[in-house]
């Protein structure tokens, strides 16, 4: 990840990938991926694999539903 960028995200998603190959499916992932606004436009960056260390605030206080992938807030009805 480039240099700053880090200072910018204000939300981060996790994304799984489902590849495939002849009669199997192969799911690919976690991927993480960085989100914020810049000039009235939404912005993404790729993370990585692993959550760094000094993203991990915006996670805090989420959980995964059960059968779900992505974080929630609680509460939160989605």
């Amino acid at each position: 990840m480039k240099q700053g960028i880090e200072e910018k995200i204000t939300r981060v998603y996790q994304h799984y990938e489902i590849r495939k190959t002849g009669r199997k499916r192969l799911i690919c992932g976690p991927y993480w991926f960085g989100y914020w606004q810049e000039n009235g436009k939404q912005r993404r960056v790729y993370i990585g694999k692993e959550m760094p260390a000094g993203l991990k605030y915006l996670i805090d206080g989420r959980f995964k539903k059960p059968g779900y992938k992505n974080y929630a807030w609680p509460g939160r009805a989605r």
